[in-house]
């Protein structure tokens, strides 16, 4: 009777082609995915302003400094000690600015912030009464 199992070379060919199936088979990034994940930290970062001016009784703004950084800084144009992380993969960021008022958090006006990859655009609005950010369809 022989012996019941595997020999090392089956095995080892059976897990190449595993992973030759692994790396096949595993799909591209989508770049729909990567831009809503890049439109989510730029909201998230608002929604810091916001905290922060009504925290620290100051007023705070946020603001694009080229296409892929923008800014977080005081009334008195200090930057906040770790600036938010550049726009990554392409992704860029039209010109804006939005600054949220000491105590209330309410922003000076409404603003829309475009994030666009490639052919998709992305756009957050900051309502004027509250200061909610919310991703439009």
């Amino acid at each position: 009777m022989a012996p019941a199992g595997f020999t090392l070379l089956e095995l080892l060919l059976t897990l190449l082609l595993l992973a030759i199936l692994a790396v096949i088979a595993t799909p591209q990034w989508p770049s729909s995915l990567l831009l809503a994940a890049q439109a989510e930290q730029v909201a998230q970062d608002l929604r810091y302003t916001q905290a922060l001016a009504m925290q620290r009784q100051q007023d705070y703004s946020i603001q694009s400094t080229n296409e892929h950084y923008y800014t977080i800084r005081a009334a008195d144009n200090q930057t906040i000690p770790e600036p938010p992380p550049d726009l990554s993969h392409g992704v860029a960021i039209d010109s804006f600015s939005c600054t949220f008022q000491a105590s209330s958090g309410i922003p000076n006006t409404a603003t829309q912030i475009h994030l666009h990859l490639a052919e998709q655009t992305v756009t957050l609005q900051v309502s004027a009464l509250t200061g909610t950010v919310t991703l439009l369809p």
